[in-house]
């Protein structure tokens, strides 16, 4: 009888810290998912909030200069709100697929930078030349938002 008291008190305490191991197992893994969820999602609203301030930062330059715009002020302007290294930090904690659809919006706003810097474009909304240069800009940048709430997953929609 002591024997089978013995192994059934061991068994029991086996059991106990065996399902207490798998319980706090699965809570860290939990808690490491949503931390990294939380992290990327701040780091998505850094990068659009750069994309947006940069865009608004072009656009407010080329409505009170005529273009093109000296090279440097441009450049000054696009570096003005963080965007590089909102990027970079994008790079680090962004899938593959919101990566690339970050780095095609930010070659777009680019694209608007140097357009802005050595052509005559015109800003506004009956400019064609804008529109031909804004429009892409615009969809990649509801793209990136798409793949951005995609790769959140349906805790965050």
């Amino acid at each position: 009888m002591g024997w089978l008291t013995l192994i059934s008190t061991l068994s029991g305490g086996v059991l106990g810290v065996g399902s207490t191991l798998v319980v706090e197992s699965v809570r860290t893994k939990r808690d490491r998912q949503l931390r990294h969820g939380e992290l990327r999602r701040t780091a998505y609203v850094r990068y659009l909030t750069a994309l947006t301030e940069t865009e608004t930062a072009l656009q407010t330059l080329a409505l009170s200069h005529p273009t093109p715009i000296a090279s440097g002020d441009v450049v000054a302007a696009f570096r003005s709100t963080g965007v590089i290294a909102a990027r970079y930090e994008l790079f680090l904690a962004a899938p593959a697929g919101v990566y690339d659809a970050a780095r095609e919006a930010y070659d777009l706003l680019r694209a608007m930078r140097v357009a802005i810097a050595t052509t005559n474009v015109v800003v506004g909304d009956d400019s064609v030349e804008w529109q031909a240069l804004h429009t892409p800009y615009d969809t990649a940048l509801r793209n990136l938002r798409a793949a951005m709430r995609d790769s959140l997953g349906p805790a965050f929609d």
